[in-house]
């Protein structure tokens, strides 16, 4: 029985959009992905933007300018048809995007950011990470990502998982697992 829904962010609960970031801006969004920690972020991109806090206030301009929730109310939904299930994000991402969740998504109960937790996907302590924070055996996990290769990562440790594309219907999948 699934006690715990973990969404990754990007390709998940939102889409990238078609805002236009400058040259510098766009090589910085390249370095969002997998990040252990953000002192090897900001390592990769000193040599774009030296000062620390420029580029905190880049990264975070970047962040809310191109993201789109994809599904509206979708936390909330699962929350009310699921009383009892625990919602987490489970991301591979500098720590500046925890902003971004905490303004735009509400009833979840745990987020999970590669450079915070210093793990990232499809690493399997990575999942052993939520795993044991959240208490709970593989087979009461059910993840969601994008990525063929965090999927697979997630399903050598018996985790259920979905796999999500442009045009899936997140809470469809999701009530086909629960009503199983």
């Amino acid at each position: 029985m699934v006690k715990v829904i973990a969404f990754d962010l990007v390709g998940v609960l939102v889409s990238e959009n078609d805002f236009e970031l400058n040259e510098v801006e766009d090589r910085l969004e390249r370095f969002f992905g997998k990040n252990i920690s953000n002192e090897e972020f900001y390592e990769q991109v000193k040599h774009l933007v030296p000062d620390r806090n420029e580029l905190n206030e880049m990264v975070n301009y970047i962040i809310f300018s191109i993201y789109d929730i994809r599904v509206e109310s979708l936390f909330e939904t699962l929350k009310h048809n699921y009383p009892d299930i625990k919602i987490v994000i489970a991301t591979n991402h500098v720590s500046m995007v925890k902003d971004y969740i905490t303004k735009h998504f509400d009833f979840y109960d745990e987020v999970f950011i590669s450079a915070d937790i210093n793990k990232i996907k499809p690493n399997s302590d990575f999942y052993e990470h939520i795993l044991n924070k959240m208490n709970i055996e593989t087979s009461e996990l059910l993840f969601l990502d994008d990525s063929i290769e965090n999927i697979d990562g997630a399903i050598k440790l018996g985790i259920n998982t979905i796999k999500v594309n442009k045009d899936t219907d997140i809470l469809k999948e999701i009530e086909l697992i629960m009503t199983k």
